[in-house]
């Protein structure tokens, strides 16, 4: 078990990273007194095939209840925000102080985490990704939102979780495609911040495509290091500092934008932005063109795309 600690000012929290960490989910509740019925939101798709694992975690009925809910960007919507918020508030009719855990990709999370942030005015909240991309990255800096017709993530709120625990043990069914989006970020964090991790990824591709326990283990702390220092700076992003995350990013936005998110994934847009964001340095003269060239190479390893 590796123990990533977030360092907020005032709302300091954990990473646990294990095989099988959820078992530890119950004990750690208790502990922190975060309450005494926990609300498990999860997809179909991996209630179905964590089905015994889920629960058997998550018992006994009278502490623990199910929500289930669909995957996709589309759950991300204000017809889930209240569906969900209606499923809670039949079980709160028992009187008991509830805590949410978010247990699937980043959408589960971001809509678990904003209506932990606005139910009753804010109830705690654990986070439990299952994809590598959620893993890394979205689990860990308390930015949640929902979707409107008009804009993608514009209604959300920056709430921390009490804890987040990563097994990596999920990633064993994640599809090769949703694997590589999450690579996607990896790669990312290895340009802006650690240059041992791009060497890492480099180096190791058939390995971690492979998903070798040793190396995914590796990967997922020293990308959740990377972005729990810089959300730990920069919490709220009024420094500057965490403004570094969106690398590829900008880029990425309008590549979505403009296929009104359709046939083209966020980690894809992501892939194709930093080359684009490289290509843009290099023409300002803030970077050498070997570096395009090193990037390019890298998201190859992953058969993530470097163009339109």
């Amino acid at each position: 078990m590796k123990i990533i600690p977030v360092k907020l000012k005032n709302n300091p929290y954990n990473i646990h990273i294990g095989r099988n960490c959820l078992s530890r989910i119950s004990l750690y509740a208790q502990k922190n007194n975060l309450g005494n019925l926990g609300i498990v939101i999860v997809p179909h798709s991996v209630y179905q095939l964590y089905k015994k694992y889920i629960n058997s975690t998550f018992r006994p009925k009278s502490t623990y209840k199910i929500i289930k809910v669909k995957d996709g960007e589309s759950l991300k919507s204000r017809y889930w925000l209240f569906k969900v918020i209606k499923q809670i508030l039949e079980y709160d009719k028992l009187n008991k102080r509830i805590f949410l855990i978010c247990l699937g990709g980043g959408t589960v999370g971001d809509l678990g985490g904003f209506i932990a942030s606005i139910y009753k005015r804010g109830i705690p909240y654990i986070q439990a990704p299952t994809t590598l991309l959620a893993q890394i990255d979205s689990s860990i800096g308390g930015k949640t939102a929902i979707d409107l017709k008009e804009a993608k993530n514009i209604v959300g709120s920056i709430y921390q979780p009490k804890a987040v625990f990563t097994d990596p043990s999920f990633l064993s069914t994640l599809p090769a495609k949703e694997f590589n989006q999450g690579m996607a970020e990896a790669i990312k964090y290895g340009i802006i911040k650690d240059r041992k991790l791009f060497a890492f990824l480099k180096n190791r591709g058939e390995e971690i495509k492979k998903k070798r326990k040793s190396s995914l283990l590796e990967l997922i702390a020293t990308c959740s290091a990377i972005k729990a220092v810089i959300v730990s700076t920069d919490e709220k992003e009024e420094r500057g500092i965490r403004t570094i995350l969106n690398f590829g990013h900008t880029f990425a936005h309008a590549l979505e934008s403009a296929q009104k998110y359709k046939n083209i994934s966020h980690g894809e847009a992501v892939s194709i932005g930093m080359v684009f964001a490289a290509f843009l340095s290099c023409n300002l003269g803030k970077c050498r063109k070997k570096i395009i060239g090193d990037i390019c190479e890298v998201l190859k390893i992953y058969g993530l795309p470097t163009g339109i």
